[in-house]
């Protein structure tokens, strides 16, 4: 894949010599253009050296335990979060300019940058870039703040622990967090961890964290053994497959669903597998041939590995930076919602568009674990330094692949992607950029927004998602549940509105509530009573106690009998509730009238959105506009009779999910619409 990024001296070392690094050489930059091609490892299989694997240590287990297990959604609690500063490797022996490592403390060593072959293998030494110099080094550290702002750990991987003191030093420097943090000792070749690390999942009556390690592509062997650094050194097992697959193609949903897109059916093509070597003569060192696997076989294998409810498969962005990767324009915020980045129609033309477009259709078409469509909304898509538009496909796979969708969560922060630097209010500092972002915050209610300028990679076809990797909590809460939203919903008032959710905890679960609020008044809460059967609670909010068009904020707080306590959502007490207005119970004839309103077109919608109304003999409405943090944003009113076309100007609107009400004393009529 194009995510290569080699970390590679950029002067000429000789044994014995100061490393001089210089990481703006014009022959790095041409290095890493020429690896940042999809299935970069290729170039490395027309070597005559072969590449082979980090240390000799065995996986704990092979396969997926026999126990219940399930892969935890990126939104919900996680204990640490895995990543790496920035090194540059360097020859320390002879005449060479590049090292590139191939297994721990060797190298290839090549004359120049402009050499495709290896001039040999050699020792090399690591020099971690504490100056920004590669334009790259301080993302790593404001990562490492925003995981402890978060609550996490941050653990971080350096090539040997004395670089440990470095890295704090450097926070400290930069006035940036360094007290919960733990450090993972041992070589790699680069820092995209999402892709070359494990994916974590609960597994047994304990709901034990562990590790399901893939198989990483063949040239970069000392990335694929960060797995087992970590089983080592923090003791959490390994299990092991064969199947080649990278992190950030990767989506799930916290209920044994799992998203891909057709580009892992290209990584399993092929025969080459993983390397042997003896850790002792590089003369050892040689791939292992595996089976080309086909698609139906590769699909299998995910499905039982990590998708056993349902397994999807979507084509593959050709213009992404070469990454085929899904985490490029989607994301979830819950088992029920997707969040994406769509392109605006400027790029209609492109073939990514109208893939894009079809890939958001069927993930919303599909049935989450309630048995209900996955709902969705939108967040913008990036721009040019200077807010204007890409020139063309081309110039964004190769010079930009940016997206606002590649972040990370850490708990009740997001980690985010931004293009221009970062002011001291913690913004971007471009207008276009700023913008954006607060149009993404309404996506994300409650969550703590942690803006990171990651122009210094820009084009390497990924950003903060890709560089991170989740830890998941220990002895988790899990809440699953199907909340009232605008855009789905309508309550009665002749009955309160059932609340049912799935609670579990390993030491049991002492007390579930649902907080509720009416009208911004004070919180109230009413009591989640257990089924003595299952892990299932269910209680009422009292929406008899409203009217047509009351609003009702709501959440739901778990606390386990070891006095731990989650909310759902997680950022419930930072504004991130669930939030809805009650509607009139509809009579036939009501019913009747909800079908003389027509659907607004288009949708999405970026100038004017229309729907056609038949008011009969005549009609008076209140016309309400609601964003997605529950807040009215537009009300106007609505008389006249026969069919009306009923406008609203989108172009005067952020882009995002809303909530069009029409109401009166007798009925309620709900439309969505999208705003791009």
């Amino acid at each position: 894949m194009k995510k290569i990024f080699l970390l590679l001296a950029a002067a000429a070392v000789t044994f014995g010599a100061a490393a001089q690094v210089d990481f703006s050489n014009e022959g790095l930059r041409y290095w890493r253009q020429n690896h940042q091609m999809r299935d970069a490892s290729r170039f490395h299989l027309d070597s005559p050296i072969k590449q082979a694997p980090a240390p000799k240590g065995e996986a704990k287990y092979t396969g997926m335990p026999n126990d219940t297990f399930w892969f935890p959604g990126e939104w919900e609690e996680v204990q640490a979060i895995v990543v790496t500063p920035y090194y540059a490797y360097y020859p320390t022996q002879g005449n060479y300019q590049v090292a590139d490592p191939v297994v721990p403390g060797y190298a290839y060593y090549y004359q120049s940058y402009y050499s495709r072959t290896p001039s040999g293998i050699g020792p090399y030494g690591a020099m971690m870039d504490t100056a920004d110099a590669s334009g790259i080094g301080d993302v790593a550290f404001y990562l490492m703040d925003a995981i402890q702002l978060g609550g996490a750990q941050a653990w971080v991987r350096v090539e040997q622990l004395s670089d440990s003191a470095i890295v704090k030093r450097k926070l400290a420097r930069m006035g940036l967090r360094n007290d919960n943090m733990r450090f993972i000792e041992g070589p790699g070749n680069s820092f995209w961890y999402r892709d070359c690390g494990p994916i974590c999942f609960y597994y047994g009556e304990g709901d034990t964290v562990g590790m399901l390690d893939f198989e990483y592509y063949p040239g970069r062997a000392l990335d694929d053994s960060l797995p087992v650094y970590i089983n080592r050194q923090m003791g959490l097992p390994n299990f092991t497959t064969s199947i080649e697959w990278e992190g950030g193609n990767c989506l799930v949903d916290g209920t044994n669903m799992v998203i891909s897109s057709d580009a892992i059916y290209d990584n399993n093509r092929d025969t080459y597998g993983q390397i042997t070597w003896d850790g002792v003569n590089t003369s050892t060192i040689n791939y292992q041939n595996k089976p080309s696997l086909t698609n139906a076989r590769v699909k299998d294998s995910l499905r039982a590995l990590i998708g056993p409810r349902a397994t999807y498969i979507l084509p593959a962005f050709q213009y992404d930076g070469g990454t085929g990767h899904i985490d490029l324009y989607a994301d979830m915020i819950s088992e029920n919602q997707f969040v994406f980045s769509k392109m605006p129609d400027i790029y209609s033309s492109w073939n990514d568009y109208s893939v894009g477009n079809k890939n958001m259709d069927s993930l919303c078409s599909y049935e989450s674990y309630f048995g209900e469509n996955y709902w969705c909304s939108y967040i913008p898509f990036p721009s040019r330094d200077n807010g204007g538009n890409f020139s063309s496909q081309t110039q964004y796979d190769q010079q930009y692949t940016r997206t606002y969708s590649n972040h990370t969560f850490v708990n009740n922060v997001i980690i985010q992607p931004c293009f221009s630097e970062v002011d001291s209010t913690g913004m971007p500092s471009a207008t276009w950029d700023k913008e954006n972002i607060c149009k993404l915050k309404n996506a994300y209610p409650g969550y703590t927004i942690y803006c990171v300028d990651v122009r210094g990679f820009d084009g390497s076809g990924g950003a903060i998602h890709c560089i991170t990797k989740q830890i998941p909590a220990e002895h988790p809460i899990r809440i699953l549940h199907s909340e009232y939203h605008d855009s789905v919903s309508t309550v009665w008032l002749s009955q309160s509105a059932p609340i049912y959710a799935e609670i579990s905890n390993v030491d049991g679960i002492a007390e579930a509530k649902i907080m509720y609020r009416i009208n911004e008044g004070d919180w109230l809460s009413t009591n989640l009573n257990p089924d003595p059967s299952d892990n299932s609670y269910n209680g009422v909010l009292p929406t008899t106690l409203g009217q047509v068009g009351t609003r009702f904020d709501y959440y739901i707080t778990a606390t386990s009998n070891a006095g731990k306590t989650i909310t759902k959502p997680m950022t419930a007490t930072q504004g991130g509730y669930y939030s809805f207005c009650i509607g009139g119970h509809l009579g036939i004839e009501e019913a009747d009238t909800e079908e003389n309103f027509g659907q607004f077109f288009p949708n999405p919608a970026s100038d004017r959105a229309s729907m056609i109304i038949d008011l009969g003999n005549g009609a008076d409405y209140n016309v309400s506009i609601i964003d997605l943090s529950g807040r009215t944003i537009h009300t106007s009113s609505l008389k006249a009779s026969g069919k009306v076309v009923y406008n609203i100007e989108a172009s005067r609107l952020a882009a995002g999910q809303y909530t069009v009400v029409f109401s009166n004393s007798n009925e309620r009529v709900v439309r969505k619409l999208i705003v791009k």
